[in-house]
């Protein structure tokens, strides 16, 4: 019997199977400066609770001038690992 031209043709649906081999995960590179600042953060908030007590505003001050630093010293870590 002839086809019509008006109508689409039916075709089988194939479902593809995706196994496991492509449903691995990208492991997430990390830098130095984000580890090593957060860190220095928390090196920086003991040091101000051992000489400053448990006052909010020096707690601030020493875990931000930890982050900053930790900072700067993992992103010139980063930096020298990257021109090996």
């Amino acid at each position: 019997m002839p086809q019509s031209r008006n109508r689409p043709k039916h075709h089988q649906h194939v479902h593809h199977h995706v196994g496991p081999s492509h449903t691995t995960h990208r492991k997430v590179k990390r830098s130095a400066a984000f580890v090593i600042s957060i860190l220095t953060a928390v090196l920086g908030l003991a040091v101000a609770y051992f000489t400053r007590g448990l006052d909010v505003l020096w707690l601030l001050i020493g875990a931000g001038i930890g982050a900053v630093a930790g900072y700067l010293v993992g992103r010139g870590l980063d930096k020298s690992i990257e021109k090996k």
